[in-house]
C-alpha cells in the first residue's frame, strides 16, 4: 500500500490527488472483481446458460469418452473470443500453429488468447502485491512490473513455439520407421486406406503422436473424404516436409493411376538417401564446431599443465636474484 501510494505521489506531485486515485483505483478493482464474480456465478454455473453456450461450442454431451469443458474453459473461451484478432490471416497463422503444437480443438485459438491476455495482468497483479515487501525505487518498481508483464505475454508463445518444435521432432523420428510399414502393407497386397490403418494400429504404442494422425487420415476417408484430401490435411496438421513430399507423391500417383508401392518404394529410398546425407553433413560439421570448445577450454588447461611448471621455475629463479 505504501509503495503504490509513493509510486503514484512521485508521478503526480501531489499527495492528496495520490489517494484520490488509489481510492478510485481500489474500488473499480473490487467493482469489476464482484461484477465478474457475479457473471461467472449466475451466467456459468446457471444450468440453462451453461447448457446453451455447451450447444454453441458444439459439444453434445453424449460422444462416448468426450469430457465435457469445465466452468474455467467457458470462461477462457469467452475472453479469448472478446479479444482474438479479427485479422482472418492472423488467426489463420495461429490456428497452424497450434495445430502443429497438438491443440486442434475448435477453441484452441480462443483458450490461446485469453491465456496470453490473463497470465500477464496475474503476473503484475502478483509483483504488485510483492514489490511493497521489498525495498525498491519507483524506476526499477516500474521496470520490473513492465518486465514481467513482458514475460507474461512471451510466456504462452515460447511454451506453444517449444512444443511445436519437440512435437515435430518426435514425428521426424517416427515418419522413416512408418515409411517402411507402408511400403511393406502396399507390397503385400493392401490397399492405401487398409495400409494407413495397419500402420496406426501397428505404431500406437510406440509412437502414438503419428498414429493418431493416421488414424485421423483414415477416419477422415471412412466419412467420405478423398484420400487426396485426408494426406494434405495430414500435411497441414504436421508441418513437416518430408510428408509433404510424400503427400504430393501420393497424390500425383493415385491422380494418374500409377502404382503406389512403386511410388512408395521410391520415396522410400529417396528419404534414405537424403537421412544418409544429413547425417554426413551433420559429420563433417562437427570439426569446425569443435574448435571452439577446443579453443576456450582444452588449450588452456593444456598451456597450464605445459608450460606452468617453467613459468614458476623462472618466477623462482628472479626471485631470488
Amino acid at each position: 500500500m505504501d509503495f503504490l501510494l509513493g509510486l503514484l505521489s512521485r508521478l503526480t506531485g501531489n499527495e492528496e490527488l495520490a489517494r484520490l486515485l488509489f481510492i478510485a483505483a481500489v474500488g473499480l478493482s473490487t467493482v469489476l472483481a464482484v461484477v465478474a464474480l457475479l457473471l461467472l456465478m449466475l451466467g456459468l454455473q446457471d444450468p440453462v446458460q451453461r447448457r446453451l453456450a455447451l450447444i454453441k461450442r458444439g459439444y453434445a454431451g453424449s460422444t462416448v469418452g468426450q469430457e465435457a469443458p469445465s466452468n474455467l474453459q467457458l470462461l477462457l473461451e469467452r475472453v479469448g473470443q472478446r479479444f482474438a484478432s479479427t485479422d482472418q490471416a492472423h488467426t489463420s497463422a495461429t490456428q497452424t500453429l497450434l495445430t502443429h503444437a497438438g491443440y486442434r480443438s475448435a477453441s484452441a485459438v480462443q483458450m490461446y488468447w485469453a491465456v496470453r491476455l490473463m497470465l500477464p495482468l496475474s503476473m503484475v497483479g502478483v509483483a504488485l502485491l510483492l514489490l511493497p515487501m521489498i525495498k525498491v525505487s519507483v524506476a526499477i518498481g516500474l521496470l520490473a512490473v513492465t518486465l514481467v508483464a513482458g514475460i507474461g505475454w512471451l510466456l504462452p508463445a515460447i511454451y506453444v513455439g517449444k512444443r511445436k518444435q519437440a512435437r515435430q521432432g518426435r514425428l521426424r523420428a517416427a515418419f522413416p520407421d512408418a515409411l517402411d510399414l507402408m511400403v511393406v502393407c502396399v507390397e503385400s497386397g493392401l490397399a492405401l486406406p487398409t495400409t494407413i490403418e495397419r500402420v496406426a494400429e501397428e505404431m500406437s504404442v510406440s509412437q502414438v503422436e503419428l498414429a493418431e494422425e493416421l488414424a485421423l487420415v483414415n477416419a477422415q476417408i471412412r466419412a467420405g473424404i478423398t484420400s487426396t484430401e485426408a494426406l494434405k490435411q495430414l500435411a497441414v496438421r504436421t508441418g513437416l516436409e518430408d510428408i509433404q513430399g510424400l503427400v504430393s507423391l501420393l497424390a500425383q500417383s493415385i491422380r494418374f493411376g500409377t502404382s503406389v508401392a512403386d511410388t512408395l518404394r521410391i520415396y522410400a529410398d529417396e528419404f534414405r538417401d537424403r537421412r544418409t546425407q544429413a547425417a554426413e553433413e551433420m559429420g563433417a560439421k562437427i570439426g569446425t564446431k569443435l574448435i571452439f570448445p577446443l579453443i576456450f577450454c582444452l588449450w588452456p588447461s593444456f598451456f597450464l599443465v605445459a608450460i606452468g611448471p617453467a613459468m614458476i621455475g623462472v618466477f623462482r629463479a628472479f626471485g631470488n636474484m
